[in-house]
């Protein structure tokens, strides 16, 4: 099993409906606007998995937001993926409607952990 965070659109880019200033690591505040090519992208998602010490590698969405578009995951979602390639568990939208232990419950499930 693996796990993996699928970055998508900016949730709070200065030039979004939700902006938000954001700290580095070093402490430093900046502004982040909306990537307008996956070269940007992929810079700001390399920030957000070092900045947080995110445990996993993330993967990037193309800057025309298939993934987003098929799973509507923004601002963020979780989902498991099953060894068929079939969701498993499809959350509610985060950070509202996350669940952790329903996806906990579908992990220990598809893996034939239950109790």
């Amino acid at each position: 099993m693996a796990f993996y965070i699928v970055y998508i659109r900016e949730a709070h880019a200065v030039d979004s409906s939700w902006p938000m200033l954001h700290d580095n690591k070093a402490g430093e505040t900046q502004f982040i606007e909306d990537p307008i090519d996956e070269i940007e992208r992929a810079k700001v998602a390399g920030a957000c998995v070092a900045d947080l010490g995110l445990p996993m590698p993330a993967l990037v969405d193309s800057i025309d937001d298939a993934v987003n578009s098929s799973y509507r995951g923004w601002p963020d979602r979780l989902f498991l993926i099953d060894a068929e390639g079939k969701v498993a568990y499809s959350g509610g939208r985060g950070p509202f409607f996350f669940a952790p232990d329903g996806l906990e419950q579908s992990i220990r499930r598809v893996l034939g952990l239950q109790d």
